[in-house]
């Protein structure tokens, strides 16, 4: 059973410049499920092999962090046993989530950081767009259509 979740090695720098220089995030781990949320958003996923320091998954426990995996293998499967809290699915929505994350951080990297726009305000820019063009609301009740 899967009990972390890999950091593509690829984004080492993106995680450690949106952590420690922009001070936007807290922590790596809410760097991931923002840019997870992002990478599905924008309907990303990318595979990798090479993985950094994983981030243990009882980091992952928050409020909103394990339903938020969860709603992403609803919307990619739509098969329920992936709320499972064990088995080979419930490993399979962990590598989702980590590949729509390596999906955002690609997304970030290219838009915001090569670039070189000003981080802190180019994510409240991405956010408030992301919030704009629909909601959640909307996402769930989408579900059903």
């Amino acid at each position: 059973m899967v009990d972390r979740v890999r950091r593509p090695a690829k984004h080492t720098d993106t995680l450690s410049y949106l952590k420690d220089h922009v001070g936007v995030f807290a922590s790596f781990k809410d760097i991931m499920v923002f840019a997870a949320a992002l990478g599905f958003s924008r309907k990303k996923s990318v595979a990798f092999d090479k993985s950094s320091e994983p981030i243990p998954l009882s980091v992952f426990r928050g409020e909103y962090d394990e339903a938020f995996m969860n709603v992403l293998a609803l919307f990619e499967h739509q098969d329920s046993g992936y709320l499972e809290p064990q088995g080979d699915k419930f490993d399979a929505k962990i590598k989702l989530f980590e590949e729509y994350a390596c999906g955002g951080l690609d997304i970030i990297k290219s838009t915001i950081i090569d670039p070189g726009l000003d981080a802190q305000s180019a994510i409240i820019s991405l956010i408030l767009d992301e919030q704009a063009e629909h909601t959640i609301i909307d996402d769930i009740t989408a579900l059903g259509a």
